[in-house]
């Protein structure tokens, strides 16, 4: 495997001295460059690959946000890192399109070191160079034009709640994606580890989510939508898988935290799909006409489609996005065939379940006779109703 390019970029000479002496001796597998301006950068991202580039925001004639969206236009395969000690709104909403993740500083070495190791793993979860770059230029999703109509009217109205914003916002996955890796990206210094809209909605402000979709840096439609690709009904079964993941994790009694990502990757589950689609509108037309209804056998179609699967597409795509490690994977272990399900994690088998039912899966064919997924814990959860969305 070829040695891990990371660049990184701040004005000061005192901050890249010290990058150059604890990463040496915390990351000698790593190959890596220092430039001390945006317009340096850009001249060895012009001479050779670089996997991730760690920029400061604030630096003089080209900031951070200008040298990531050079990036982002030129070479959309390579990961974007934002650091910065400063959050004003308008910087913000600069950074927020080219910005992959942000940390602020200052940043513990720790912290900064697992953030880039883990945007480097997801390289893996997507081989292919074109889909890495496909990807990777992804800042905003199809959604309905109405919900950024919706969003601004409502932001606007004195009238207005954050729980009214999050109505309209909680209907759309394309729309909810967005707004969580937004609050947990560490732009605006708030809590990590949101799950719900509403706390995301109530933490930002309506101001900040009115400046935001002003800028267009979230909720706006995003690219087409591709004939055939009815975004409610997409919405709502991906409301389906998340409802379902939730009944049977409470029936489980496990912990919060666990509940909350298979949750979360229910309702991401076929989030890459939305970009997948866009960008290869035949391709989709022609998976869609062949979809064989089974999950193992859809993700052999997709396989040769896109050259990835749907779920493998959603966890490169929330994990470029900084959402939790715990999402990622339930996501990357899919599609859980029945053969190989005893040996996932419980969770990504329960997800796995979920997207079957779903999908219209035959129910027999969820049944495994040894391990923790046996019959007599899938027959109660039926008797309890957990899948009553989908009865």
């Amino acid at each position: 495997m070829a040695t891990a390019c990371v660049l990184f970029v701040d004005d000061e000479p005192a901050v890249l001295s010290g990058l150059r002496r604890v990463l040496r001796t915390r990351c000698d597998d790593w190959d890596l460059e220092f430039a001390d301006s945006g317009r340096a950068a850009l001249d060895i991202l012009a001479r050779r690959p670089v996997d991730i580039v760690v920029s400061d925001m604030r630096m003089p004639g080209m900031n951070g946000a200008g040298l990531l969206s050079h990036v982002q236009a030129r070479h959309p395969g390579t990961g974007r890192l934002m650091l910065s000690g400063h959050a004003e709104r308008d910087a913000v909403v600069s950074a927020v399109g080219p910005t992959q993740q942000y940390l602020s500083k200052p940043v513990e070495t720790d912290l900064l070191v697992d953030t880039i190791q883990q945007m480097l793993a997801t390289r893996s979860l997507v081989c292919s160079p074109r889909l890495q770059a496909v990807l990777g230029t992804v800042t905003t999703l199809p959604k309905p034009p109405s919900v950024l109509v919706e969003v601004l009217a409502t932001s606007r109205d004195p009238d207005s709640s954050v729980e009214d914003v999050a109505a309209i916002i909680q209907h759309d996955v394309g729309a909810v994606a967005e707004i969580l890796h937004l609050v947990n990206s560490g732009f605006f210094g708030l809590p990590t580890q949101v799950d719900g809209v509403e706390q995301a909605v109530s933490l930002l402000g309506l101001d900040t989510i009115e400046a935001l979709a002003m800028a267009g840096a979230v909720f706006g439609p995003g690219a087409p939508v591709p004939v055939g690709l009815d975004l409610a009904a997409f919405s709502a079964r991906a409301m389906e898988v998340a409802s379902t993941c939730r009944r049977i994790s409470e029936l489980e009694g496990w912990p919060a935290d666990v509940r909350a990502d298979l949750f979360l990757a229910g309702l991401m589950n076929e989030v890459g799909l939305l970009a997948l689609a866009v960008e290869w509108p035949d391709r989709w037309a022609s998976l869609r006409a062949a979809d064989p209804g089974d999950l193992s056998e859809r993700h052999v179609l997709e396989q040769a489609a896109f050259g990835c699967s749907v779920t493998e597409a959603s966890a490169f795509l929330l994990s470029t996005w900084g959402f939790r490690r715990g999402i990622v994977e339930l996501l990357a272990a899919q599609p859980c065939h029945p053969d190989d399900r005893p040996q996932k994690p419980p969770a990504a088998q329960v997800l796995a379940l979920a997207r079957g039912w779903v999908s219209g899966a035959p129910r027999e064919l969820t049944l495994i006779e040894n391990g923790w997924l046996d019959a007599a814990r899938l027959q109660s959860w039926l008797q309890s109703g957990s899948n009553q969305a989908v009865a």
